[in-house]
Formats: structure tokens, C-alpha cells, sequence
């Protein structure tokens, strides 16, 4: 029986080691998507390559959130306007409402990376839970910046490449470009993370075997064989009681016969 134990408690410990790791290495890989998404959550943020011409637009150009490029003659180098500092100048209100979710994701998905160094400070699975948190409002906020973008594709500068044809969600002659995709695939992205970040908290939440407790206050409890090292006696057993039982009776007996004589 106490074999028995042993090996339950063996194999239990070997299933909640294996348990751990396997925790320890999805967390890693969490980390490390969540650096490639803030990475490229910048360059969809950056680049002005969400929707431009195509062989048909009236001129060559392509358009990003808060940027957007034109080829005013042909031959020549591509004129760029737009700047985000100036953000008064962004060439419509819904292509500034989303660079602000956009960059307010990225933004999130930065402070996710930074909090990164609380695991030195904090238990796992609160660190876990902030960053999922910060990720969800990530993922709404990308989502509210590739739902209201189309909105400002009525603009003068847009009709002017995609002909008039472009209003809002309507994107006449010109066509969606990687930056525009890549940020939609970025919303599931998001979400997924947040999800799992919360799926790993709750592991790491979760208490040790109830084999380990039994086991630590057995640990901490004293025995008789422990009592009697300690105190230099021997260990009485059920045995040792009942030969001294059986002793102490026939010594009455004996007393007994010699008063009746």
C-alpha cells in the first residue's frame, strides 16, 4: 500500500512538471507574438500603403491613415503629404479618428511589451491578466480604426486617384493594398492574444495537487519513531503493548495465589 502511494505521488508530480513546462513555453511563445504583433502593428500604423490606384485610376497614388502619396507627373518621384504631429492637417475627420484607434493600439500592444518586466515584481497570472486587458482594448480599438477609415474615402485627394466613383465606403477605380489586409488579420490577431493571455492566468492560478498538501504535513507532523529518536526511547508498538498487558496479568495472578497462601 505504501508503495502504492509513493508512485501516485511520483506520477503526480511528474504530471504537474510536465504541466508547468508546457505552461512556461506557451507563455513564451505569447511573448514573442505579442512583440510581432506591436512591431507591426507600427508599420501598418506608418505605412500609406491601405488603398491606392490600379490600372484604371484617373492617377497614380496610394493613401495610409495620415499620409498618402501622389504622382503628379509621370517619370517623377512620388509627393507625399501628411503628417501626424499635425494632425489638424490629416485630410478628413475619419482618417484622423482612425489613426487615432490605430495608434492607440499600438500604443497598448507597447505598454503589453513593457509590462513584460513586472514579471519580476508581480505574480504571473496578474501580469497576464493587465496585458490581456490591454490587448482587448487593442483589438477594439483596431477594429473602430479599419470601420471608420473607409468612411473618409469621399474626400477631394481620394477622387482625385480613384476618380469619382470613391465615396464613403466606396472605393471606386483604386483598390485595397497589404497595409489595409494586413490590419484586419491584425484585429483576429489581437483577440487571440488577449485570449490566451487570460487562459494562461487562470492556469497559473490554479493551486497545487491535493497529494502535495497531504504530503507537506506529513512532512511537518511528527511521528512515534521520530518522538523516540528524539528522546532516546525505544518506539512502543501495538506488540510491545500487548506483551506488557499479558505481563502485568500474570504478575496479578502470582500476587493473588501467594496472599491466598
Amino acid at each position: 500500500m505504501e508503495h502504492e502511494v509513493a508512485y501516485s505521488t511520483e506520477l503526480t508530480k511528474i504530471h504537474h512538471t510536465n504541466y508547468v513546462r508546457n505552461s512556461r513555453a506557451i507563455a513564451v511563445l505569447w511573448g514573442i507574438f505579442t512583440v510581432i504583433y506591436a512591431i507591426l502593428n507600427i508599420v501598418v500604423f506608418i505605412q500609406p500603403q491601405w488603398f491606392g490606384d490600379t490600372g484604371e485610376s484617373d492617377l497614380p497614388g496610394f493613401f495610409g491613415l495620415w499620409r498618402y502619396c501622389e504622382l503628379l507627373t509621370y517619370g517623377s518621384d512620388y509627393s507625399c503629404q501628411g503628417d501626424f504631429l499635425e494632425f489638424i492637417k490629416i485630410d478628413n475627420p475619419s482618417f484622423q479618428a482612425a489613426s487615432i484607434f490605430v495608434g492607440i493600439a499600438a500604443l497598448l500592444f507597447l505598454l503589453s511589451v513593457a509590462c513584460f518586466l513586472l514579471f519580476f515584481f508581480l505574480n504571473t497570472a496578474t501580469v497576464l491578466k493587465i496585458c490581456g486587458w490591454f490587448q482587448v482594448i487593442g483589438a477594439l480599438c483596431m477594429f473602430l480604426g479599419c470601420v471608420i477609415y473607409p468612411n473618409g474615402w469621399d474626400s477631394k485627394a481620394v477622387r482625385a486617384v480613384c476618380g469619382l466613383g470613391a465615396d464613403s465606403y466606396k472605393i471606386g477605380s483604386c483598390g485595397l493594398r497589404w497595409a489595409y489586409i494586413l490590419s484586419i488579420v491584425l484585429i483576429f490577431d489581437a483577440a487571440i492574444l488577449a485570449v490566451l493571455a487570460f487562459v494562461l492566468a487562470a492556469k497559473q492560478a490554479r493551486l497545487l495537487p491535493e497529494i502535495y498538501k497531504t504530503e507537506k504535513a506529513e512532512m511537518n507532523g511528527f511521528s512515534s519513531d521520530t518522538m523516540s529518536k528524539r528522546s532516546g526511547l525505544p518506539a512502543m508498538s501495538e506488540d510491545h503493548f500487548s506483551e506488557y498487558s499479558h505481563r502485568s496479568e500474570k504478575s496479578k495472578r502470582s500476587s493473588h495465589s501467594l496472599r491466598a497462601m
